[in-house]
């Protein structure tokens, strides 16, 4: 088999990719694999350190308003069509996989040109423009949430197969977990809260945990695991000085799958990856949706959350310190800790890397 990955620009595009890329080398060892990114995005640090083929395209925002730059997103979107074209045609492909980003526009509109089937991976309640647009000609569209059934409308078959990260998080072994103790100061005997907000972090969500951290000292049986983001973690620890016992900051984790399962309740972000982590593992959770992602659909994503009694959402305009601890006080509750990871496990997926790789397979087989 012969498989072309396309995404990029942020984690939510690109790991779901690697998680499918992982689970078919498992079952396919000879499968030949290419990912395609752009020239910009976090793919190109990310992926060659996994050890997957990795080839850049041009790519560029794509602009839902009309205005001068978008004669150039046009340009670079047709160059970026062209290049795309060229390493299909030297690839031959079973089957392309586009998980949402500039990139996959250019990508998988020339493998629908050469007549190779395409599937669309949609991680996010309210999907994005690229996905929509090549959604169109596409074989076959997997959706991570259910009820964005209605952006596809005009596609051959959809169906909603979850976040390939759900079944990752799932399989981090004793091993794992125990080095995670060790490295993170995690004493099982405590509920630990972890807060992170992705590989680059927030100053602004920064900003309001530090100045909850002192409080932790009233609360021992609680631990924080604080990750700032390699950015902002010089900058923390000179506003933070000291610490209480229970409070260990860290600027980045490189196992979270490994930290995840040990957590009592989470306060992060609202990317698609990072919540089918924790639906799939039952982690309350307190949800600040970043307001800067495009069509806002972090919002979506936590409120579908919410709805369903699975998370805790508070608007990034309205983060208070108050706010936060009100939130964390109500998430660790006992019985309500219980509903909400009972809630939460029902949005979960835990086979959904499983539910993708049969659509890839199906599609590549036809």
């Amino acid at each position: 088999m012969r498989l072309v990955l396309t995404g990029g620009g942020t984690g939510g595009h690109i790991f779901p990719a690697l998680a499918l890329w992982r689970y078919l080398h498992q079952h396919h060892p000879d499968a030949e694999v290419l990912y395609v990114g752009g020239e910009q995005g976090l793919e190109r640090d990310i992926v060659p350190r996994e050890g997957l083929p990795f080839v850049t395209v041009p790519a560029a925002p794509l602009r839902r308003q009309m205005s001068p730059s978008v004669l150039r997103t046009v340009a670079v979107t047709y160059r970026g069509y062209r290049e795309a074209r060229r390493l299909l045609q030297s690839f031959h492909p079973d089957v392309v996989l586009g998980t949402g980003g500039y990139v996959t526009l250019p990508v998988v509109w020339a493998a629908q040109r050469l007549g190779i089937p395409t599937v669309i991976w949609e991680g996010n309640a309210a999907p994005g423009l690229s996905n929509r647009l090549c959604a169109r000609r596409a074989d076959a569209v997997a959706l991570a949430f259910p009820g964005a059934e209605a952006a596809f409308r005009g596609a051959g078959r959809v169906i909603v197969t979850g976040n390939p990260r759900a079944s990752e998080v799932m399989a981090a072994s004793p091993e794992r977990l125990a080095q995670a103790r060790a490295m993170y100061r995690i004493d099982p005997d405590k509920r630990l809260v972890v807060c992170y907000t992705g590989s680059r972090g927030s100053e602004t969500v920064n900003g309001v945990i530090a100045q909850v951290v002192p409080r932790f000292a009233e609360v021992p049986r609680w631990q924080l695991l604080f990750v700032t983001g390699e950015a902002h973690f010089a900058r923390v620890m000179e506003r933070l000085g000291a610490v209480p016992d229970n409070v260990t900051v860290v600027p980045f984790i490189h196992d979270m799958p490994a930290v995840l399962p040990q957590a009592s309740a989470v306060v992060t972000r609202a990317g698609s990856s990072t919540l089918a982590e924790i639906c799939a593992l039952g982690v309350p959770s307190v949800l600040i949706p970043s307001p800067y992602v495009t069509a806002n659909h972090q919002e979506h994503n936590a409120r579908r959350l919410a709805e369903q009694g699975a998370a805790w959402m508070i608007r990034e305009a309205e983060l208070t310190p108050s706010a936060l601890w009100q939130a964390l006080a109500t998430v660790l509750h006992p019985e309500r800790a219980a509903r909400m990871r009972e809630a939460a496990r029902r949005l979960g997926t835990p086979d959904a890397v499983a539910r993708l790789y049969e659509v890839v397979l199906s599609v590549a087989r036809r």
